[in-house]
């Protein structure tokens, strides 16, 4: 298979599209992301070092299964791998799934690629798994994430309060989700 066959878009924005990860991917960057403090400050990944050997073992247990849809982030015109989306796992009896997302790049924060991948992988869940809904959880104070999913629809859920770690004090999680009627892409 060639290089450029490896890498054809599953999912095409405007200026990203999402495409299964590859080899390349976790031997590059990605171990260096989850290093990052700033990348990882409000994630639920980072208190621990990670290296390209198990960056690789955790992409091959959620790409083994196919209730994880777990994709690359590539910002069109450069090809860059810029970060990651996952959705899962899918919980196909009850058409429900959970999303996360990382923008790992910090060069490209600030331009839209994390509302546009998780409104392409939203998008993708409703229109062709055919689920009911979408959740997510979120650090509280990371407001500018708590604004991004309310502006495609999501609606808090629940407040967990002291449940997150971070900074040397506990912070709420928000739960948060959206029924397909509610999306706003």
């Amino acid at each position: 298979m060639s290089d450029r066959a490896m890498r054809m878009p599953f999912l095409v924005g405007e200026h990203v599209y999402l495409r299964p990860l590859e080899a390349g991917d976790v031997a590059g960057a990605y171990a260096a992301w989850l290093n990052d403090y700033e990348v990882t400050r409000f994630l639920e990944t980072g208190s621990y070092p990670s290296t390209p050997g198990t960056v690789a073992t955790y992409v091959e247990q959620l790409t083994s299964t196919p209730d994880n849809v777990f994709l690359a982030i590539v910002e069109k015109g450069t090809d860059l791998h810029v970060g990651n989306v996952k959705l899962g796992p899918i919980h196909r009896v009850h058409r429900r799934a959970d999303m996360g997302i990382m923008i790992g790049d910090r060069t490209r924060w600030g331009r839209g690629y994390g509302r546009e991948a998780v409104a392409l992988i939203v998008a993708y869940g409703f229109d062709r798994l055919n689920l009911h809904k979408i959740g997510l959880g979120v650090h509280a104070d990371h407001e500018e994430a708590v604004r991004l999913y309310e502006s495609l629809g999501f609606q808090v859920e629940g407040r967990l309060r002291g449940h997150l770690f971070r900074d040397g004090g506990y912070h709420d999680k928000l739960v948060m989700g959206v029924l397909r009627e509610e999306f706003k892409a």
